[in-house]
């Protein structure tokens, strides 16, 4: 039987999850799926176009091109859409490496494009909606990086591993840096996440209250 497009994707980001992006080749999905590597040229010219239907699938899953709901506020949807993309970058091993060595296909041009009428609709200009979304994005990529980094090295066997008071010691010649941990205690949680991309939020809220002026 021939193989289809979306078989193809399926086993790629199967592969994906049980190799990691460095590991993922065309000659080896080929091998996975039974077949000679031309066969996947029939689908995808190259590498790079199969990455970026990759992403594209990933964001899919995040719902980013969906609009607000009626009547909701405008900060409350685009935090809703950095939690929809945080979580499917996370399902996906490397999903933040992955984004970030692919080139915006259709759904993320949609979400991008509607993003920036919903922030111009509330009165920033092109360029600063731009820049807020571009803020936003960045931080959730950053944040989602650092945490699926901290998730790899925790898999990785160590030869002593400090626990929490153990830390806590270490951070004492950081009176600041220790007391923020011991009040955040996981840097990497979804608290974290929250309250960091609370006040990211805060400063467009602050741009918009100022376009109002």
């Amino acid at each position: 039987m021939p193989l289809d497009r979306e078989q193809v994707i399926k086993a790629a980001i199967d592969l994906l999850e049980e190799v990691g992006l460095d590991g993922l080749s065309l000659r080896r999905l080929a091998r996975e799926l039974g077949v000679q590597a031309p066969a996947l040229y029939w689908h995808f010219k190259n590498k790079q176009e199969l990455l970026d239907q990759l992403v594209e699938t990933i964001a899919a899953e995040a719902r980013a091109a969906e609009p607000p709901a009626p009547g909701q506020a405008w900060d409350e949807w685009l935090a809703e859409r950095a939690r929809g993309i945080r979580a499917a970058l996370t399902r996906h091993r490397d999903g933040v490496r992955l984004a970030t060595a692919t080139r915006p296909q259709a759904v993320q041009l949609n979400a991008i494009e509607l993003q920036l009428q919903v922030l111009c609709g509330v009165g920033l200009s092109p360029r600063d909606a731009m820049a807020a979304m571009m803020a936003v994005a960045n931080y959730v990529s950053g944040f989602t990086l650092d945490e699926q980094a901290d998730r790899l090295r925790a898999a990785e066997p160590v030869d002593e591993e400090l626990g929490v008071d153990e830390v806590f010691r270490f951070l004492e010649a950081y009176p600041l840096m220790n007391a923020s941990l011991r009040e955040i205690r996981d840097p990497q949680s979804d608290a974290s996440f929250e309250r960091g991309l609370q006040i990211v939020l805060d400063g467009i809220r602050a741009a918009v209250a100022r376009s109002a002026r």
